[in-house]
This record gives C-alpha cells, sequence and structure tokens, in this order.
C-alpha cells in the first residue's frame, strides 16, 4: 500500500474519532449541566433542621426527605387557644418536597414546606374549642399560622394561634366576679383602687403587688389595706388558669376577708403577692368599692373552660389551758392574761369544668391558723383560810374565857403545822393574855407571808 494513501487514511479515521469523542462529550456536558442542570448547595445551607451544604440536589432530597420521615414518627405537635391545648393531628400534614428544594437558599436556613388544608384545620377547631364559632377568615389565618410554625422542623412543639385567631375579634367579656362584703374602707384600700383599676396584665408576664406600688403613688396604705386588696386579687386569680407564684397567709384568723383567699402582705419582711398570665392574650383588673363591698373582676377574650374554687373540710381546734404563777396576783385570784380562740384549717379547691363535664380537680392550699392558747396568771401560793368552829381541825377556838382541855387556863391551841400542838409557857392560872398577843404578832403563823419580785418569802423583822 502507499505509504500516502496510509497516512491520509490513518489521518482521517484518528479525526473522525477524535470529532466523534469531542461532540459526545460535549453532548454529555450539555445534556448533564445544560440541559439537565444539577444543583449544588453551598456552604452553610440548612433545609428546617438538615445540614446539605455542598450536596447536590439528588443527595439533598434523599437527606431531606428521610428526615421528614423521622420526624412525622417522633414529632409531637399541639395547638392551643387561651386555656386549653389539644395535640394536633399529623396525617392532615403533607410534606412538599420539590417546593422545598427548589426555593431552597445557598448559604441560608431555609423552611420546611408543609401542605394544611383549611378543612381539616375547621373541623379540629370547631370540635375541640367549643364555644367558639370560627368564621372562615379566622379558620384561614390559622391555618397559615400553623404551616408557618411547622416550617421550623422542631419535633415537639406548641403552636399558640390565641393571637392570630382573635386579634380581629373586639368581644372581651368578664371572666371572674369575686366580691368581699362588709369592707371598712380606708384611705388606703381607696388609693390602691384607684391604682390597680384598669391595669392590663400582658401576655406571658409577671404581676407583683409590692413592686407595683413601688412605681405608681399610692399615698400611705398599711400592710392591713394591702393584704384586703391582694386577698380579693387572689380569689379573683383562682377562677382563671393564672398561675399563683407567691401567697402567704398570717398567724391568725383574718377578720376582713373570708377563709381560703386570704393573701397577706408585709413589705419589712419581703411577704409579697405575685401572678403570672400564662396566655398570650391581655386580661384587665377592675377594682370598686360600693358602700362597704369590695369588688373585683378581670376582662378579656373568653377562656375556654370554666374554673370554679370552693372552700371545705373546715375543722376547729380548741385551744388549751395555760397556767401561770406569779407573787404579784392577790391570793383566791385569778387574773386572765389571756383569753384565748380556736384554730381553723380549711382546704381551697379548684375543679376546672368544660361545658358539663369536669375535667380536674385540684388542691390548691390547705390554710391553717392555730388556736390562741389561754393564759391564766394564778398566785404564786395559796394560805388556806381558818377553818368553821368545830371543823375538828385540832384548832381551839379562842374567845378570851376557855381554858385549854388538860387543865391550864386562858391558853389557846395552835397548829404548828407538824401535828403537835403548842400550849405556851405559862402554867396554872397566870392567864398571861397569850390570846391577843397572838391576833397582833406579826410573826404569827396566821399572818400572809411577803415576797419579793422573784416569789422568796421575805423573813419578818425581828
Amino acid at each position: 500500500m502507499n505509504n500516502k494513501l496510509f497516512g491520509t487514511t490513518f489521518a482521517a479515521l484518528l479525526g473522525s474519532s477524535v470529532l466523534f469523542f469531542g461532540v459526545t462529550q460535549a453532548g454529555t456536558y450539555v445534556i448533564n449541566d445544560v440541559i439537565f442542570a444539577s444543583k449544588e448547595y453551598g456552604d452553610q445551607t440548612y433545609i428546617g433542621p438538615f445540614d446539605v451544604s455542598n450536596l447536590p440536589e439528588e443527595e439533598a432530597a434523599v437527606t431531606v426527605q428521610t428526615g421528614v420521615k423521622g420526624w412525622y414518627d417522633q414529632a409531637q405537635v399541639k395547638i392551643k387557644l387561651q386555656d386549653v391545648i389539644v395535640p394536633f393531628p399529623l396525617e392532615v400534614v403533607q410534606f412538599n418536597t420539590d417546593r422545598t428544594l427548589t426555593s431552597a437558599e445557598d448559604g441560608a436556613k431555609n423552611d420546611l414546606l408543609f401542605d394544611v388544608t383549611e378543612e381539616s384545620v375547621g373541623t379540629l377547631l370547631n370540635q375541640q374549642f367549643s364555644p367558639y364559632v370560627f368564621t372562615d377568615e379566622e379558620i384561614a389565618s390559622a391555618t397559615e399560622a400553623i404551616r408557618v410554625q411547622l416550617s421550623s422542623g422542631r419535633k415537639d412543639q406548641t403552636i399558640d394561634i390565641s393571637s392570630v385567631l382573635l386579634a380581629s375579634t373586639a368581644i372581651e367579656a368578664s371572666i371572674t366576679d369575686v366580691t368581699f362584703d362588709s369592707i371598712k374602707t380606708s384611705v388606703g384600700i381607696q388609693n390602691l383602687i384607684l391604682a390597680l383599676d384598669g391595669y392590663a396584665i400582658n401576655p406571658l408576664t409577671t404581676f407583683s403587688l409590692l413592686e407595683f406600688i413601688e412605681t405608681v403613688d399610692i399615698g400611705i396604705v398599711t400592710e392591713q389595706d394591702l393584704t384586703t386588696v391582694a386577698s380579693i386579687l387572689y380569689a379573683s386569680v383562682l377562677q382563671t388558669n393564672f398561675g399563683v407564684d407567691e401567697r402567704s397567709i398570717g398567724p391568725i384568723i383574718p377578720k376582713t376577708v373570708p377563709l381560703g383567699y386570704e393573701a397577706t402582705i408585709n413589705r419589712e419582711l419581703g411577704v409579697d403577692f405575685v401572678f403570672t398570665n400564662p396566655n398570650s392574650t391581655t386580661f384587665t383588673l377592675n377594682l370598686s368599692i360600693i358602700d362597704a363591698n369590695l369588688n373585683a373582676s378581670i376582662t378579656g377574650l373568653p377562656l375556654i373552660y370554666s374554673y370554679q374554687t370552693t372552700v371545705s373540710n373546715q375543722e376547729e381546734f380548741t385551744p388549751k389551758t395555760i397556767k401561770q404563777y406569779s407573787s404579784f396576783v392577790n391570793q383566791n385570784t385569778i387574773r386572765l392574761k389571756t383569753a384565748g380562740a380556736n384554730g381553723v384549717q380549711v382546704t381551697v379547691i379548684k375543679t376546672i369544668v368544660s361545658g358539663e363535664d369536669v375535667l380536674e380537680t385540684i388542691n390548691i392550699s390547705k390554710d391553717f391558723y392555730p388556736p390562741v392558747h389561754k393564759v391564766e396568771v394564778h398566785p404564786l401560793t395559796v394560805i388556806e383560810t381558818a377553818p368553821a368552829e368545830g371543823s375538828g381541825d385540832g384548832t381551839t377556838p379562842d374567845d378570851g374565857t376557855t381554858g385549854s382541855t388538860d387543865g391550864s387556863t386562858g391558853q389557846p391551841s395552835t397548829d404548828n403545822g407538824d401535828g403537835t400542838s403548842d400550849n405556851g409557857s405559862s402554867t396554872g392560872g397566870s392567864g398571861s393574855g397569850n390570846d391577843s398577843g397572838t391576833e397582833n404578832d406579826p410573826t404569827s403563823d396566821d399572818t400572809d407571808p411577803e415576797y419579793d419580785k422573784g416569789g422568796n418569802v421575805i423573813p419578818p423583822s425581828k
């Protein structure tokens, strides 16, 4: 074969092969990177809680789908409206993989996109949150709020739709109403009413009475004034789902507030009354006094449940009698130092009711006021009075004329206290007149002893 012809043929074949290979590679590039281009995510890219940094779209899709499947298996999602929390069924939630991946941006935290139908949300709301009646607009707002909260991919979450659902409504009602009768109105109580009436309890905030009175000028108020107002606030709070953080009672049975509802205040000791609004809506305190009746109420968007409080199991405790002795109390006299009073214990019970069904009964507190013991002060010693004539106690009455039974004359018989009798030193008919001497002698056994402040007998002067 001609070498020139061979070379020409070989060059043609080589060129064809190179051209074919180049066209093939270019086609693959056009198909993979131009026509069917595959996206690769950059650094620090998250879809929900899942890291897809530097992953091609296909691998990222597998990572996200696997993670979402685990989320369905473990997640616990709840819906909260005011004071009610109910589980949200995840079977009505559909994960949108395509929309999630195509909307994700490089180097950012991206949301998981779920589809939730308004029909399923409306059914849940109407079944679980009666007596509320929801409009189509409210259901649409609640559905969107649920979608937004689910997009984070958190496994345990409570979605509060109160503010979203009730933001457009202006229906407010009095959710509590408490009255204390026969309250003695003071200037301090009137000042507190003026300061507290209309006070807004903001969502998720804590109210402290001691902190409140430091922020406003209320003038002069006594501890009793503060205790009376704190007690009626406490009685009102018990009729809500508010949490009581701090509340104390005094040492004695209250006279101005009902048993079970005392919330004593002591500024010097820092004894306070504190409660928290756990809801995402605002409530308002209302206080007034008409004649001698103090009234308090809390107004706001209605709660789903109702809260009833009762005071029961009242038990009284009788006081003991304590005897004290003093040298300053006259003989045959008892001085009453403390009259004493019964103690009492009561139990405060809170009942949570839905419609006509009792959901829960809670023992809020046991208020115990100990009895005040009776204290009597008695004389230090008791001297027996002289017995009547003929009592037979060994003492012979003396009228100045009767002699002794043993033949001696004019000498009376006195009891020495040891079972013996002393007839004096005179004998025969001397009749020296010891009778009158015995009556006037300050050292005689019939004379009341004198005591010092320590209760010791003062010896007679000689």
